[in-house]
């Protein structure tokens, strides 16, 4: 169960001001990681090693006269791997105003077309994210191609969806960045099923790849435009038993790709496993990975994690897997 390291607090300052809810929770992992000797800043050069992490979030939220809700959200990441470790880094900064006309966010958060397709369902995580790292795998489309602020507005009208963003290119050299989705929930037979369709376009400024592929083949070259098409479809079976498929169509500066991910996960009791598969087809150039995570729950926000990870790319020969265990812990 999670604990609140610092619940909601009421802060009355002049007056005018309405109070404020804040929340703080925290995080920790401590554990061994390892691998094979290509990873990219992953167990470099295949070396087991200890593993520490610690990450203390925290969200603030008022309402103002008119009915309106405004607020943040923000983390702090220690990672006993990295200088993290004697510097903790702010990370994950978001703001938001949210009322009757939907929600407008803006910072570092998902693009409309991340936030709408659902490439990932029933992963328990691992201590690395080794199941989330490999080749195949593609988790935020065409977001992180420029600064990582990222401006989205989200509106819900009964089982529907619909979400919209950008992304401003700082530089002045190559076009803004824009995404658009459609989300739609429903039951059948008794399995709750999830829908998205989406697309996104953007051009490349040579620091950006799809996915994880720039750890594989590096980043893709400046002046491309980009487009993107996506759709999803997730399935919860009220039996512990989720799954789910993504598919994307891509358009790379005239070079065509696509990408395929299957997921899917499965819960018992204090068992939960999940399990990915991707799969990139770039002009006949194949990328694929896939993903496991093991975490058995110990009660009181304390549980075991075991995580894998393995990759193929086309014409980059090399050993990449990955794995992590140990324990994390929720406050």
């Amino acid at each position: 169960m999670k604990k609140v390291l610092f619940a909601t607090t009421a802060l009355v300052a002049s007056a005018g001001i309405a109070s404020a809810d804040i929340t703080f929770s925290g995080t920790a992992e401590m554990g061994i990681v390892g691998g094979g000797a290509d990873n990219f800043g992953n167990a470099a050069g295949g070396e087991t090693q200890f593993h520490n992490s610690t990450t203390l979030s925290f969200s603030a939220s008022t309402e103002t006269d008119m009915g309106i809700t405004v607020g943040m959200t923000g983390r702090f990441d220690m990672d006993g791997t990295s200088n993290e470790n004697d510097a903790p880094a702010f990370d994950n900064e978001t703001m938001f105003i949210s009322g009757s006309f939907g929600t407008l966010t803006l910072g570092d958060t998902d693009g409309a077309m991340d936030k709408v397709l659902v490439e990932n369902v029933g992963n328990p995580g691992s201590l690395q994210d080794d199941e989330t790292i490999h080749a195949g795998y593609l988790g935020a489309f065409g977001d992180g191609a420029y600064d990582d602020q990222v401006l989205r507005y989200d509106y819900a009208f009964g089982d529907f969806g619909f979400s919209v963003s950008m992304e401003l290119d700082d530089s002045g050299t190559v076009d803004d960045g824009y995404a658009v989705g459609v989300s739609y929930k429903t039951s059948m037979t008794g399995v709750d099923l999830g829908f998205g369709l989406a697309y996104q376009t953007l051009e490349t400024d040579g620091t950006w790849a799809p996915g994880n592929l720039e750890d594989f083949i590096g980043p893709l070259g400046a002046g491309l435009d980009v487009d993107i098409w996506g759709v999803s479809v997730n399935a919860d079976f009220q039996n512990g038993f989720v799954a789910g498929l993504v598919y994307s169509d891509w358009d790379i500066g005239g070079v065509d790709a696509d990408h395929i991910g299957l997921s899917m996960g499965y819960t018992m009791n204090a068992w939960s496993f999940g399990a990915n598969w991707g799969r990139y087809d770039i002009d006949g150039d194949d990328a694929d990975g896939f993903g496991l995570a093991v975490a058995y729950d110990l009660g009181g926000g304390a549980s075991v994690h075991l995580g894998y990870g393995d990759s193929d790319v086309d014409g980059v020969p090399g050993n990449y897997e990955t794995w992590s265990f140990g324990v994390a812990m929720k406050f």
